[in-house]
């Protein structure tokens, strides 16, 4: 399994943690386990922009250096 797979599966368990948060939201009428529930469902969003930006940046085609440079690119890659 190559990482970008790897990543993109994490993602979605990521974007799935998100959903339940927010569906258990609106039902909670406790302001405290809200509270909790929103800060975690904080979290998991600040972990699925992460995730976002590391699977765009393994996408990415390589830069100018990379195509002058192959050698140093495949070191960078590793």
């Amino acid at each position: 399994m190559k990482d970008i797979d790897i990543y993109r599966d994490l993602l979605y368990f990521r974007i799935s943690g998100e959903v339940y948060y927010n569906r258990n939201i609106i039902d909670i009428r406790n302001p405290e386990v809200r509270q909790l529930f929103t800060q975690l469902r904080d979290d998991e969003m600040r972990a699925v922009v992460k995730l976002q930006q590391k699977i765009e940046k393994l996408e990415a085609s390589p830069g100018i250096v990379a195509k002058i440079f192959p050698a140093k690119a495949k070191l960078q890659k590793q």
